[in-house]
């Protein structure tokens, strides 16, 4: 009985024994698995790939050693620089030089001094000077006149201004009624005129003029056929001037000068001129003169005159041909007939 008493508190004791081991086994699985939990909440969790896990590469840094070597203060004044030398308390003293800098403006005044190098080696140049005129479009002016009066013969191509040139044409050439001028290098100076059509040859005291249609007066160029031709003792009625009132942009200053015209008449009177023309009798000329008008010399031997103004031509030829009956019945040969104002028309018997 008592072995088997001791047989059964030997299972006991040995039973009580395996709980506590498996007791305390399971308490240590329970402390490692809370301490995990707590790294993982304390350790924060990098996403897979991330460079944050990835270890760098050792990097290879060569450590020099440098000796220091003490540098010689050199300072500067407004004229001199001193530099020290070895010796305690030697000094050397040297002229100071400008310290230039290269800025924005230095760079643009040094283009503009070679341009301006440029220019003037190339105007006195022979390669660039002018020596003719290429003349288009006129067929009375020739390249030579133009020349003889513009003085651009000699002159640098460089310096010519193509505007400038056209206003003298058109100023010293009426006969021009517009021009065009382009200068090219090397030396090329092309000048594109149009002419002015002359319709009436004016002679008044052993000179002659041209007329256009518009009433420009000009000198004779050339050679033109002319329909219409006035022998006169003066000259023909001027166009009103015109006045032009300037204003200074930056006074605001008033103005005030005639236009600078080529000389002309009226429109008016060059067409008074075409259509009388086709009255004058035969183997008379027509005649102008200031106080009269425009008239002939009647081949029965008197001057009549019919103004300025014929646009009632037909009633003035008729109201002229009542006055000749009517002195030819009273046989009376007058000097002078005018029927300038054809309400009241009037002979003289001398001139």
């Amino acid at each position: 009985m008592k072995e088997k008493f001791n047989e059964t508190e030997q299972k006991g004791s040995s039973g009580g024994n395996m709980a506590n081991r498996r007791q305390a086994e399971m308490s240590r699985a329970e402390q490692v698995r809370a301490r995990r939990q707590k790294s993982r909440k304390e350790t924060p969790r990098v996403p897979f790939g991330s460079s944050v896990t990835r270890r760098p590469a050792p990097k290879n840094v060569t450590v020099t050693h440098r000796s220091t070597r003490t540098v010689p203060v050199v300072t500067r004044k407004k004229h001199t620089t001193t530099i020290p030398l070895k010796r305690k308390g030697a000094e050397l003293q040297i002229p100071a030089l400008p310290r230039l800098q290269f800025g924005w403006r230095l760079i643009s005044g040094g283009i503009f001094l070679l341009s301006l190098v440029a220019v003037i080696s190339f105007s006195s140049l022979n390669t660039f000077q002018v020596t003719a005129v290429n003349l288009k479009g006129a067929q009375r002016l020739s390249a030579e006149v133009i020349l003889s009066q513009l003085d651009l013969v000699g002159k640098s191509i460089i310096t010519l201004e193509p505007e400038s040139i056209k206003d003298r044409v058109e100023a010293n050439f009426p006969a021009i009624r517009s021009a065009q001028v382009t200068v090219n290098l090397p030396a090329r100076v092309t000048i594109q005129v149009e002419e002015r059509e002359p319709i009436i040859l004016w002679e008044q005291e052993g000179s002659s003029m041209w007329i256009d249609a518009e009433g420009v007066v000009f000198p004779i160029f050339g050679e033109a056929e002319i329909f219409h031709r006035v022998i006169a003792v003066g000259d023909p009625p001027p166009e009103p001037e015109v006045f032009i009132t300037d204003i200074d942009a930056d006074t605001g200053e008033f103005s005030q000068h005639f236009e600078n015209r080529t000389p002309r008449t009226t429109a008016e009177f060059v067409k008074t001129i075409i259509s009388l023309s086709t009255t004058v009798p035969e183997g008379s000329q027509l005649q102008y003169h200031p106080q009269f008008g425009l008239g002939w010399h009647d081949p029965q031997g008197w001057m009549v005159y019919f103004g300025q103004d014929t646009t009632n031509i037909d009633s003035k030829l008729m109201e002229y041909q009542n006055i000749l009956s009517v002195l030819n019945q009273q046989g009376i040969t007058p000097a002078l007939i005018s029927l300038e104002f054809i309400h009241a028309p009037f002979y003289r018997m001398e001139q």
